[in-house]
């Protein structure tokens, strides 16, 4: 944390005058790797900075507390970035004017992936980008580059996390914030300056009043940007992870996903098939369309009127009679866990709940969502209380919190102008708060993170939950199964814990495309549809749910890209996973299906050189070969649109 010394690490303007303008008193408290230091304004106004090392990682993590300590209220508080600070990086000379464009090896270069909307490129960056003659993620000294969150979700469109390299050296940073962030990096000749914080506040505090605002992650780091993103791995993984904590799971599960609106006896006869089929399935993933007191049974998310009782959480005694209890047992007696869908922020506005308590909501305009305000108290204890009431009567194991609308105008249009940003604020502290409060209640619950697929992937809810479903783009049961590849070259440089759906067909290609640390299996989801119908059908999915089994704990380990990533149907794309600490590792391969290349050479990472590897090909042989020898090996699949999978260990 040397990088920060002697620095102030935030700022706002207090009455339109910068904060380090103002006199204020400053109280400094250090417990153990934790530091916190009260500053003090006239008038009342307290801004609290909480700040964590990490020395492992040379990292560390701060996030500001501010309140109103007086008996009025505050003057106005704006452009407040809970993170404002310069960092030192290597020296860079202006731009100079021209022919020739810059070399961009030499180049101050910005990885800043995009968010999930589903797309094939979810969560990639390219720092190369050419638009205009210009290189757009390239800076240069007087120069500085804005992101910002889409419509108040932090990982829509644009993805709360960004590393900044020069020269083999650089920082990542992460912003904490599951709202509508904003950040700015500029470049000095000798410094990087990084500014984040929640977009457009501007508002007077009430006396006695107290909020909780972004944080933010910053670890430097030397050498290439692979190297620093698995630094950045291992970081998240032991300090901003739910998966392997405490009393928790050390893996991403393995599920089935089951409709919702199926009846009871349908999901019932699923799970007897699984267990008599020995599948080593480990959750029953159930999704949309249990709930609402008179919604009727759909045998797919296609059917019925499901979606206009979202918010209504009473279970359908149309469905499920004796109110999912006989689900629950019959999938803890099957030796599985419960995976249960909830949407609680977004309620429709016919449910029981908005006649009854109108003021547990905010609206937008004729819109038929609305939302349930967390920053309300009333609303929020509602919201607690029948999520824990649920999750106690049914024993579910992992809780799954879908978010599928843009709040942001909602925050806005409840705000006053001098209130500005105090709605979403209170809304995702209030998030924080009951996300926190269902994990100490439910000491081995886990919390599955979905907004529309991954589009509310930041740092403070991957601390508390994991992404097990991280685009939309595997709704279908026949997506593109390459997207699947693009998407863990992607979503794997930034976190070790991520998951996704495999479709419904009984295909290899697609099937080995789809692992990662968490997967969901979609053979049983409908009521329409037959499932594991065939020998020939039960032989696969046993095959390829052990094999996955075997693949998962890799996924938590280091991840090296061995493509550049491509959407394109005649590339190959291939990864490695790697346990730097025993040296076993597993190779992924695919041969899309217009590539004209039957082999190719790969640049392996993290092995010793002069060691011998043994590699076991999942599909039978093997063969052996020093680290010297393999980065000349020719690694073939001779067919078109075929994965191939290795499990390696060093002799």
């Amino acid at each position: 944390m040397n990088f920060l010394n002697d620095q102030k690490t935030f700022s706002f303007k207090l009455g339109g005058v910068s904060c380090h303008e103002l006199p204020c008193t400053v109280e400094v408290e250090q417990s153990g790797n934790t530091v916190t230091s009260v500053y003090s304004f006239d008038g009342g106004l307290r801004l609290t900075n909480v700040k964590k090392s990490y020395p492992e990682f040379d990292a560390c993590e701060w996030v500001n507390y501010i309140e109103n300590t007086g008996d009025a209220p505050t003057e106005i508080v704006s452009e407040l970035y809970d993170c404002d600070c310069e960092l030192p990086l290597e020296h860079e000379d202006p731009k100079a004017k021209s022919a020739y464009m810059p070399d961009p090896k030499k180049a101050t270069r910005i990885y800043a992936p995009t968010g999930s909307h589903c797309v094939m490129g979810e969560f990639f960056s390219d720092p190369d980008y050419t638009e205009n003659n210009k290189r757009v993620n390239h800076l240069y000294p007087g120069k500085s580059a804005c992101f910002a969150a889409s419509g108040g979700r932090s990982s829509s469109t644009r993805a709360p996390f960004f590393n900044v390299e020069k020269n083999g050296a650089g920082y990542v940073f992460a912003i904490g914030w599951t709202g509508q962030w904003n950040a700015e990096i500029g470049r000095t000749e000798d410094s990087l300056t990084f500014k984040s914080g929640i977009e457009d506040v501007n508002f007077r505090l009430l006396p006695g009043e107290k909020l909780r605002t972004s944080s933010v992650v910053i670890m430097p780091y030397e050498g290439d940007f692979v190297a620093s993103q698995n630094k950045w791995r291992r970081l998240v993984r032991k300090h901003f992870s739910l998966i392997g904590s405490e009393g928790r799971p050390e893996t991403g599960p393995l599920c089935t996903s089951i409709w919702g609106g199926m009846r009871s006896a349908a999901v019932i006869e699923r799970v007897r098939a699984i267990k008599e089929l020995a599948l080593p399935l480990e959750y029953v993933w159930m999704d949309a369309g249990w709930c609402g007191g008179n919604t009727q049974p759909s045998a797919s998310e296609f059917e019925g009127d499901w979606a206009e009782h979202t918010g209504d959480w009473r279970i359908s005694p149309n469905i499920h009679p004796q109110g999912l209890r006989d689900v629950s047992e019959a999938i803890h007696g099957a030796g599985m866990k419960f995976l249960l869908w909830f949407e609680p922020e977004r309620v429709r506005y016919q449910t029981p709940i908005v006649t009854e308590h109108p003021e547990y909501f905010l609206r937008n305009g004729e819109s038929h969502n609305l939302l349930l305000n967390l920053g309300n108290e009333e609303a929020w204890s509602y919201c607690f209380e029948t999520l824990s009431g649920i999750i106690e009567d049914l024993k579910i194991d992992c809780y799954r919190q879908d978010f599928n609308f843009a709040p942001l105008e909602y925050w806005r249009a409840a705000d006053a102008e001098d209130r500005r940003g105090i709605s979403e604020i209170k809304h995702i502290t209030g998030l924080y708060r009951l996300w926190d409060a269902l994990l100490e209640k439910f000491p081995g619950l886990i919390i599955d993170n979905c907004a529309s697929g991954g589009r509310r992937i930041d740092i403070e809810t991957l601390r508390r939950s994991m992404p097990m479903w991280r685009s939309d783009y595997q709704c279908p049961a026949n997506y593109d199964a390459d997207a699947s590849q693009c998407h863990a070259l992607g979503f794997n440089a930034w976190m070790p814990y991520s998951g996704i759906g495999t479709g419904r067909l009984y295909d290899e290609y697609r099937v080995r495309s789809a692992y990662a640390s968490s997967q969901t299996s979609g053979y049983f989801y409908t009521e329409n549809e037959p499932y594991a119908e065939t020998p020939e059908k039960v032989a696969f999915l046993r095959k390829y749910l052990a094999e996955y089994l075997r693949v998962r704990p890799y996924f938590a380990e280091d991840f090296y890209p061995l493509t550049e990533y491509s959407d394109k149907p005649d590339a190959w794309c291939g990864w490695q996973l790697h346990n730097p600490e025993d040296g076993s590792g597993v190779l992924q391969l695919f041969r899309r299906e217009s590539s004209p290349y039957d082999a190719a050479t790969l640049s392996l990472r993290g092995l010793e050189a002069g060691r011998i590897y043994l590699f076991e090909d999942a599909d039978g042989g093997e063969f052996s070969a020093t680290a010297e020898e393999l980065a000349a090996y020719r690694f073939e699949i001779p067919e078109k649109r075929k994965a191939k999978l290795y499990f390696y260990k060093a002799l």
